[in-house]
């Protein structure tokens, strides 16, 4: 079994045990008078957008969802307009079936970046990768970013300001070779 596979195990089990509550559970339960005072206004603050004022995580879910299936989607050279996040999944998945050789590839691919990742926080953070693997690598970043939280933040701030300037980037190089485009159409146009 792998790391990722005993995990969801695991906590498949802690659910499953947890949701089992014994009888004497139940006759144990607070007597109102013992509840406090704040314990109302907590029951008022949990609403529609959630216990925390955070309605917006599901939507945002979605959104992410989708887009990552758009973005597997675009490597298997489908189509993503109009489609929305289970049209997407079916798709993939035949095309998964159809050829799993690109399929295998792309999850290398990406084992591949997320390694990378990982090695590169680790070298922020000072921790040796020789010999090392993924699993320890991750473990060790793990307790290092509980450790000290203000360096991880520092650290993911400075990855998403790479990140922007990155796609900032890519959005000029885009918007020049859509210019191009439109001038190499208007002397065709001109010409004729």
């Amino acid at each position: 079994m792998t790391f990722r596979s005993k995990s969801l195990a695991l906590g498949i089990a802690a659910m499953l045990l947890l949701s089992t509550s014994p009888s004497w559970a139940s006759a144990q339960a607070i007597p109102e008078a013992d509840a406090g005072p704040n314990t109302e206004q907590r029951q008022e603050n949990k609403g529609p957008e959630g216990p925390f004022g955070h309605g917006h995580v599901r939507h945002h879910d979605e959104q992410h969802q989708l887009k990552r299936l758009q973005y597997v989607a675009r490597y298997f050279d489908i189509k993503t307009e109009g489609k929305d996040s289970k049209q997407l999944y079916e798709e993939i998945q035949a095309a998964k079936k159809a050829n799993p050789q690109k399929w295998e590839a792309f999850k290398a691919e990406h084992k591949a970046k997320f390694e990378e990742r990982l090695k590169e926080a680790a070298k922020y953070f000072g921790i040796a990768t020789e010999g090392k693997s993924v699993e320890q690598l991750h473990k060790e970043l793990k307790a290092a970013r509980e450790k000290n939280p203000d360096k991880w933040r520092a650290f993911i701030m400075e990855k998403r300001a790479q990140y922007d300037t990155d796609r900032g980037a890519q959005q000029r190089q885009n918007d020049s070779g859509d210019k191009e485009k439109q001038q190499s159409k208007s002397k065709e146009g001109s010409a004729t």
